[in-house]
């Protein structure tokens, strides 16, 4: 039970530090309700980035009747496991038309069909031209359902031959 006549104020305030960082505030909140407790591995969203706790620093201090209940989070960036980081690389026109010819004479206009068999041929990560190929043509394919047909009838137009070299 609370005495009568007496003023506490409890403020609760959240620091979120910068990735990597034990100076610069990414965030600060305040308010006057307890945070959900933050514990380490936890992932906080903050805009658009995706920060995972490393450790939280909690600290109370009290001034008079005013109790500040202070919780630093240190953070690192989420490296997701789904997001393959794509692999620089020079754009070549010629490598990429003799992709679309591998498109649609391989795999039959099926960029799924040659991500897999690039997946089940590479035993670690899945990267190089070929997918950054196969991954831009999917997405393009999201907009523009006729990009299809364009390849097909490019690759019809400019055959390409093949001479055995004399051995």
């Amino acid at each position: 039970m609370t005495p009568i006549g007496v003023d506490s104020r409890n403020f609760f305030v959240l620091a979120v530090y910068a990735p990597g960082s034990r100076r610069r505030i990414r965030r600060l909140f305040e308010s006057r309700r307890p945070w959900r407790e933050i514990k380490r591995d936890d992932v906080l969203s903050i805009g658009r980035e995706r920060l995972r706790v490393v450790d939280v620093e909690v600290s109370i201090a009290r001034r008079g009747s005013t109790v500040t209940h202070r919780a630093n989070v240190l953070t690192e960036v989420v490296r997701d496991r789904k997001i393959v980081p794509m692999p620089l690389g020079e754009p070549s026109i010629v490598a990429d038309f003799l992709r679309c010819h591998v498109l649609v004479r391989v795999f039959d206009g099926d960029p799924e069909a040659w991500l897999d068999a690039l997946r089940k041929r590479s035993n670690d990560d899945v990267s190089g031209g070929d997918v950054r190929f196969i991954r831009r043509i999917r997405a393009r394919l999201r907009y523009d359902p006729m990009l299809l047909t364009a390849i097909r009838r490019m690759v019809d137009t400019t055959p390409l031959a093949m001479n055995k070299a004399s051995t």
